[in-house]
């Protein structure tokens, strides 16, 4: 599993990505809420900005681009806001080596990320790399679920790389 830079000939396999992966991870949310963000996070146009605005690493095997995972190194805390591997791809550790990418890029600072409420699958995957529960917002729209908040702590500078 070879974990790298994203570039912009892989925004169509990213959007792929999305296609495939938000729709199961999501399907407890509603139709309406997985058409929306498929719209807001996974258009090609909304790939490409994210390839402008934040470090997007992709996880591929012989087969192709199998994951992807992206995080805000702008702010005072760093954010990962996507981090999805293809479902007959999970288990494979491709998620755990995007997430180590990340958490490597920012630096031993601490790391901030959200997942929705009811994806308890996510919840676990993060609580198992070290994240703990911050806070939890209302859902954006009425009947939505609440957006679940969790930061892992920073590392001190002798202890990381």
């Amino acid at each position: 599993m070879l974990i790298r830079d994203a570039r912009a000939e892989d925004v169509d396999a990213i959007v792929a990505i999305g296609q495939q992966t938000w729709p199961a991870t999501y399907a407890f949310a509603g139709d309406e809420y997985v058409r929306d963000g498929l719209a807001a996070w996974w258009s090609p146009a909304a790939i490409a900005r994210s390839l402008g605005d934040t470090t997007v690493l992709v996880a591929e095997d012989g087969s192709g681009l199998v994951g992807v995972g992206n995080i805000d190194l702008r702010g005072a805390v760093p954010i990962i806001w996507k981090l999805y591997v293809l479902p007959e791809t999970q288990g494979t550790g491709a998620g755990s080596a995007l997430m180590a990418g990340l958490i490597e890029r920012a630096g031993g600072l601490a790391v901030r990320l959200e997942y929705v409420a009811g994806n308890s699958r996510a919840a676990g995957f993060y609580a198992g790399r070290g994240f703990t529960e911050l806070r939890r917002e209302a859902g954006e729209r009425p009947g939505w679920p609440e957006i679940v908040w969790m930061e892992r702590h920073s590392v001190p500078p002798q202890q990381a790389g």
